[in-house]
């Protein structure tokens, strides 16, 4: 499986409070430095509760790693300059980010030409290639290419929350004062790499059902068929019918263990993993 969420889920809606998991995940992704197709992944959830709670969780459990490693809240590497573990962290919305480091207002990009031009100005997007570019994708571009740098320069892991709708399938929406709507969802950042990925979980099991018919018909109109999630998991949609609110977390251990061993590399920390094709 690419996540146990499914299955904790089901677990959740039995009654269970807190609940957690170390297990294996398989992404069939190309290999880089910072992923493997084979990786190990922590997952946790509680219910009567939402993101903001996981946030807090994320922030003692990097400042416990932290103290046990180094009996300090900071420490250094060749990596990362200094390293302040020591809570409260940053906090950044997506909209902070974009008009910080890219100088866009993410708010004024909702078609796919407009972000697709703000791409091309950052020399991020070949002007041939306006037309048929899909939002998200130029998301993607900015954030890896634009965002993320930035992150890197900080020194000290960052909470960036609040993305737009399109990235958070199992996110809960809101909709803000001047009528934008976001997706409850944050990622951890570390030395400028992505290492965690939350949500205030969607328990309404109609709006789930649509966006996965949604997702899926989208999948199979760009690659052809409607997997990962065809056929619809309907004991996944029924267990969201039992679950309260709820906020839960994936975690990649190989990548936190990048960061407090200060390599770029994730193949320095894997052991006991299967040899992937390149």
């Amino acid at each position: 499986p690419t996540s146990p969420e499914f299955a904790m889920k089901k677990i959740l809606a039995l009654g269970y409070p807190k609940i957690f998991q170390i297990c294996k995940a398989y992404r069939y992704e190309p290999k880089s430095s910072t992923h493997n197709p084979e990786f190990t992944i922590l997952e946790w959830y509680r219910a009567q509760s939402g993101f903001e709670q996981i946030m807090d969780d994320v922030e003692a459990l990097f400042e416990f790693i932290c103290q046990g490693l180094f009996q300090s809240k900071t420490f250094e590497t060749k990596e990362y300059s200094v390293q302040n573990l020591a809570r409260p962290w940053k906090r950044l919305t997506i909209e902070d980010c974009f008009r910080s480091f890219a100088r866009l207002e993410i708010t004024e990009l909702q078609t796919s030409l407009l972000i697709a031009d703000a791409c091309i100005r950052l020399g991020l997007l070949a002007k041939s290639d306006r037309d048929s570019a899909l939002w998200d994708d130029c998301f993607f571009r900015i954030m890896m290419n634009i965002v993320e740098p930035e992150l890197k320069k900080l020194n000290q892991p960052v909470i960036i929350y609040n993305y737009p709708p399109s990235q958070a399938a199992l996110s809960n929406l809101f909709t803000d004062e001047r009528g934008f709507k976001w997706a409850k969802r944050f990622e951890v950042y570390a030395g400028g790499i992505e290492l965690a990925n939350a949500f205030d979980e969607l328990t309404n099991a109609d709006e789930q059902r649509a966006r996965f018919t949604k997702d899926m018909a989208l999948r199979k109109t760009l690659y052809g068929n409607a997997m990962p999630i065809s056929p619809i998991d309907e004991d996944f949609l029924k267990a969201l019918e039992k679950m309260s609110a709820t906020g839960g977390i994936a975690l990649g251990v190989d990548r936190l263990a990048m960061y407090f061993s200060g390599t770029d590399k994730i193949q320095d920390v894997l052991w006991g993993v299967s040899h992937w094709p390149e």
